[in-house]
């Protein structure tokens, strides 16, 4: 949309240069901006135009004010919490936010490229999303929106983006009725039950479930959701992982954890992130098969040793 970018450009002018356009999706536009001071390469997000109320403006401001405390390794960082302005001058008083630009692909473009993951890459891309999802948990923040759109990929290492930004959104809709296409909050494929009838207080299980989510598409090429509903041919998660040769009681022990984390209710499903961790521990590593093993060795070995047992 040029008059979105161009709007970008004039107002954030002194301390930005707006390059392009480098993401879309249902609720904002990335561009990529050169700052001036410090002179570094950064990423603007600018939420669409149909979020410009004052119930979300005033959410948004609070959120990101929250959440640009978060330092993680694993965690995209807001730059500061005076970062969340709004373009000046622009006919819709665009929201917008700054993070570092991160030279990688999201977890999106790998899977629309590759389908399917191998397992250990599927493995080390959740617990290092878990890792995330850990830090900001114990700081009471849910991400309410896990998904391969917000997994970027930097080398070999995963980070999650977007923190606070659904939470802002879902509670300026209790206020005013947004209509604009694609202004839901999160992604129907992997919100949990909960999340889509529409609950207010969604808590840790929430994130579990998302994670989950990502987890099966990354082993079966498609989320729970679209494959069960017939919109994709996909095979289950004990197939999928047959065929990448793990052994049938790993593959058995994998698929089950993946099923107690998508559990409609959210007091049958694996508690926490933490949890989710350590049963996909267990599932591999009781009578771990010489096939699994070769792949999956080194990745359990860090895995010990980052826990300590």
């Amino acid at each position: 949309m040029p008059d979105i970018i161009e709007a970008v450009r004039a107002g954030l002018a002194p301390h930005y240069t707006v390059e392009r356009e480098i993401g879309v999706g249902g609720m904002a536009r990335v561009y990529l901006a050169a700052e001036r001071d410090p002179p570094r390469q950064v990423a603007i997000k600018v939420l669409n135009p149909g979020f410009s109320n004052p119930a979300f403006r005033a959410r948004f401001t609070r959120e990101i004010e929250l959440t640009s405390g978060l330092s993680h390794p694993h965690i995209v960082p807001i730059l500061a919490a005076e970062e969340c302005l709004f373009v000046p001058n622009s006919p819709d008083d665009l929201c917008y936010y700054v993070m570092p630009y991160v030279d990688g692909e999201t977890l999106r473009d790998r899977l629309l490229r590759e389908k399917r993951l191998p397992l250990a890459d599927a493995l080390r891309i959740t617990r290092e999303v878990g890792d995330a999802l850990q830090y900001a948990h114990a700081r009471q923040i849910i991400h309410r929106d896990i998904k391969p759109e917000n997994i970027l990929l930097d080398g070999t290492h995963a980070l999650l983006t977007d923190f606070g930004v659904a939470r802002a959104i879902s509670i300026a809709q209790e206020a005013v009725t947004l209509t604009r296409a694609g202004d839901r909050v999160g992604s129907l494929a992997y919100m949990s039950p909960e999340q889509l009838a529409g609950e207010r207080d969604l808590d840790v299980p929430t994130d579990v479930y998302g994670l989950t989510c990502v987890l099966h598409e990354m082993i079966t090429g498609a989320p729970p959701l679209l494959r069960l509903a017939g919109r994709v041919r996909r095979p289950a998660v004990r197939q999928a992982l047959l065929e990448q040769g793990v052994g049938r009681a790993e593959a058995r022990e994998l698929e089950a954890v993946v099923s107690r984390g998508l559990e409609a209710e959210p007091d049958e499903r694996i508690p926490s992130v933490d949890a989710l961790m350590a049963e996909l521990d267990r599932a591999l590593r009781p009578g771990l098969g010489s096939r699994t093993a070769a792949f999956l060795e080194p990745l359990l070995g860090r895995g010990r040793g980052r826990r300590g047992d």
